[in-house]
């Protein structure tokens, strides 16, 4: 098994690398696809057949080189290299238990967007049942991340503010759920919501800002290094919605995100109406003078809409490839109802809001 030593070795090694081509000569194994890596996993077909790989050569560590996608397979393949039984259906259809030690994993992070590196969460796609769900398994976590906000430079415009979505969106999915007395957990995220505002804004104007790129990596990491979750029941409903619509459209994860949000946010601000306020005031400034408590808050989901249109993030699901022939309310049925949700939803709740969203 990789231990301290052997990982600041390959670190040393691979730090001149910058091409696909530099891994290729220096003989490293290095899986790859032609398409977003979570997506590849039929049924985990390619896990299973980099896993078999890994066992063969006897690997002591993989390395995710990637943003999300990749990182969150590479746990999955990390798993299977460690297992005998059937990857999907014991711990992503359902919960299970990591009573092995999988295959040590390290990352390089080159998009911020997932926080995927500071936690053992990983979201797989199953095409064949299409199904898309998320399960963390601490087992799974990184032994290192490095995260150099160079790597992020040429990362396209589109994916950018797709990722920079992602971040505040799992802020948010975090902040707007009990508890709601004032607490540390929502103060942090406020900070880092007003944040991943102002460094999205100057990365999109300036790609090679290394403050804001910095900036941007490190609130990704914030997001999902379970700090703000201490005391919040949290949401994640929206991110319900996303995964399914991405099981059946392929749609691009934090642009789904950004279509659905607003919606979303217009049917529940009423049931968390002083989270909402607070939002709008402390997140983007709203002036609360003359106003009631409902027009404060509406005023604050408005705010976030019109700054997904200034990113450049698509605002219908027509603009996401999604047309009439997707048959939304299937999308709707099959997906989960979050239990920390301000406004508890049903399938046909859900299905109104893709409707809105057309």
């Amino acid at each position: 098994m990789a231990d301290v030593r052997n990982i600041y070795r390959f670190l040393d090694r691979i730090a001149p690398f910058r091409t696909q081509e530099d891994f290729d000569n220096a003989g490293f194994l290095v899986g790859r696809g032609d398409r977003e890596v979570n997506r590849i996993l039929v049924a985990l077909d390619i896990t299973g057949e980099v896993a078999g790989e890994a066992a063969r050569w006897g690997a002591e560590l993989i390395v995710a080189v990637g943003g999300g996608s990749v990182m969150d397979c590479c746990k999955a393949i990390s798993m299977a290299a460690a297992y005998d039984g059937d990857i999907w259906n014991d711990f992503w259809a359902r919960p299970g238990v990591v009573d092995f030690q999988p295959l040590p994993l390290g990352v390089i992070v080159t998009v911020a967007g997932t926080g995927s590196e500071m936690n053992g969460g990983a979201v797989i796609t199953n095409e064949a049942q299409k199904v898309k769900t998320g399960r963390d398994y601490p087992a799974a976590n990184a032994r290192f991340a490095l995260m150099d906000p160079t790597y992020t430079y040429s990362v396209p415009k589109f994916q950018l503010a797709s990722g920079g979505f992602d971040i505040l969106s799992h802020i948010m999915e975090t902040y707007f759920s009990p508890c709601d007395a004032e607490n540390v957990s929502d103060d942090i995220s406020e900070a880092l919501m007003r944040g991943v505002i102002r460094d999205l804004r100057t990365s999109l104007a300036n790609p090679e800002d290394y403050d804001a790129r910095s900036n941007l990596m490190w609130e990704s990491t914030m997001a999902e290094n379970r700090i703000i979750k201490l005391g919040k029941k949290g949401d994640f409903q929206c991110h319900q919605m996303e995964h399914q619509l991405g099981a059946y459209t392929d749609c691009n994860h934090g642009a789904g995100l950004a279509v659905l949000h607003p919606a979303y946010y217009r049917h529940i601000y009423k049931d968390g109406l002083a989270k909402f306020k607070r939002f709008a005031v402390r997140v983007w400034g709203i002036d609360p003078t003359g106003k009631s408590d409902e027009e404060v808050a509406a005023a604050g989901v408005e705010a976030l809409a019109d700054f997904i249109k200034e990113i450049g993030l698509p605002t219908t699901l027509r603009e996401l490839g999604v047309d009439e022939s997707i048959d939304l309310g299937i999308i709707a049925a099959s997906c989960n109802v979050a239990p920390g949700s301000y406004g508890k939803m049903c399938h046909a709740e859900i299905a109104a809001i893709f409707s809105e969203c057309r």
